[in-house]
């Protein structure tokens, strides 16, 4: 079980706090399941300088983009991510959790 499941498991007890977990920004500490919403950089990071955003932004608002344009253009395809955080479910989580999955190996991320 890595981060992501522990993530999942929370959320799946706690569904009322998915959109916490989604919006929150720099909290210390970070909501517990948080890491299913980083952005796709290689910090984990939205930039709103360079525009990097999370799933959500980049699948939903065509000006976010991941740290790759091979990860932005992969990622706006996949219409199993919701385009609105309001709309993420329990059913979205493991969707997160594979693409938080694919960005760590992509970019080298830990």
């Amino acid at each position: 079980m890595d981060k992501y499941d522990e993530a999942i498991e929370f959320l799946k007890a706690h569904p009322s706090e998915i959109h916490e977990a989604w919006s929150e920004i720099e909290d210390d500490p970070p909501h517990p399941a948080h890491c299913l919403f980083q952005a796709a950089t290689k910090d984990g990071r939205v930039d709103s300088i360079a525009s990097f955003g999370c799933l959500t932004q980049i699948r939903g608002m065509g000006s976010w983009d991941a740290a790759t344009p091979e990860l932005t253009e992969a990622i706006r395809a996949d219409d199993r991510i919701p385009g609105n955080p309001l709309s993420i479910s329990v059913d979205h989580l493991p969707v997160f959790a594979e693409w938080q999955r694919r960005i760590d190996r992509e970019l080298g991320r830990k």
